[in-house]
């Protein structure tokens, strides 16, 4: 009957007969809201919420129970639910603590992507960036994969600033942020705005081979927006065995600088990178 409303609300629901089959649910698919009642055969409603915050503690959940139980609202709200209904109730009222927890998680959702994201070029941001690259790398490391990163700097762009002012400057960054984008692989890559003109991408199990293409196409389309000689450096360095996140992008660096120092509009490979560039 509860799944019937909810649907009638225009949410997705899906039924679990017991703790356990919530908890399998669980693993299989990802849920914004749990709704369960507090007295069940076998695993009890609270510790089902425990599991779930243990779990997944990005998941809301409302709890529900009768009236003479043992548990008062706030027992409830320190265990850690989001909201607590009492039998019998008004679906309006369950409605209206749905509608609640969904403009919550939205709000989250807004102010997540506020902080993450660089308010410019719509990039991931610097901590980002960090917090991403010791995790990949942990995980890279751990899982024996490749991962690559190339880290990008605007050339002459001091002067390209100078000349065609603060919004033609801030127009070649958004438009090497939509070359980021255009370039790396959809949902495997990241792109991030690092400092003033400097980027980053860091790309996920790409072997050296595969992170030079990438960047050459980076370097070669951003040189096709022909912006009066600003044009863009990178260096790439392909992770090392033991490697940690702060010898990975020291390498990137040195290999950017080498880029700039030999003219700009170029890719510098990290030495010990088995290719050859064939790039300008």
């Amino acid at each position: 009957m509860m799944a019937a409303m909810v649907e009638g609300w225009n949410h997705e629901p899906h039924e679990a007969s017991n703790a356990e089959s919530a908890l399998g649910l669980l693993e299989q698919l990802a849920f914004d809201v749990v709704v369960s009642d507090i007295r069940m055969p076998g695993m009890d409603g609270i510790e089902l919420l425990r599991r779930i915050n243990a779990r997944w503690p990005e998941t809301d959940v409302v709890m529900i129970t009768a009236y003479g139980m043992s548990y008062s609202y706030m027992d409830v709200i320190e265990a850690g639910a989001t909201d607590f209904v009492t039998k019998p109730f008004e679906p309006d009222e369950l409605r209206a603590k749905l509608q609640r927890i969904g403009m919550e998680r939205r709000l989250r959702r807004e102010l997540l992507r506020l902080s993450t994201r660089d308010g410019l070029t719509g990039l991931l941001n610097r901590r980002t960036f960090h917090e991403t690259l010791v995790r990949e790398i942990e995980r890279a490391h751990r899982q024996d994969r490749p991962l690559a990163l190339l880290v990008l700097d605007v050339d002459h762009f001091k002067q390209y600033n100078d000349r065609h002012g603060h919004l033609g400057g801030d127009a070649a960054l958004q438009g090497l942020a939509t070359v980021l984008e255009e370039s790396l692989r959809q949902q495997v890559d990241t792109a991030y705005r690092i400092g003033g003109d400097e980027f980053a991408a860091l790309l996920i199990e790409a072997d050296a081979d595969q992170a030079l293409r990438i960047a050459q196409r980076v370097r070669s389309a951003f040189e096709d927006r022909h912006l009066n000689g600003c044009t863009v450096s990178i260096g790439l360095a392909g992770l090392l065995p033991e490697e940690t996140h702060a010898d990975l992008l020291r390498r990137a660096d040195r290999s950017l600088y080498q880029a700039k120092r030999d003219g700009g509009n170029r890719i510098e490979i990290s030495p010990g990178e088995p290719i050859e560039d064939s790039s300008r």
